[in-house]
């Protein structure tokens, strides 16, 4: 009886300030609407528009992630304010 439990949990919801256009590179910032600044951490481009989405920060294995609504993937990141 393995396996591992899903130890991840959603830690922010809220919205995406601005126009969204999806996951670039490690230069790549999110500023929610909170104030909140996240930056990627990881080299991932997925390319979506979309103005002010909702979105919501999940902790999994020690690290960060961004999932947006509307895209099928998420991106690790940092906060940096």
């Amino acid at each position: 009886m393995g396996g591992k439990m899903d130890t991840s949990s959603v830690v922010y919801k809220g919205s995406i300030k601005g126009k969204f256009t999806g996951f670039k590179n490690t230069t790549t910032k999110f500023e929610f609407a909170d104030g909140q600044v996240w930056r990627q951490v990881e080299h991932k481009f997925k390319y979506m528009f979309k103005p002010n989405p909702d979105a919501q920060i999940i902790y999994k294995e020690n690290k960060y992630y961004l999932e947006v609504q509307g895209m099928d993937e998420m991106v690790e990141i940092k906060r940096i304010k």
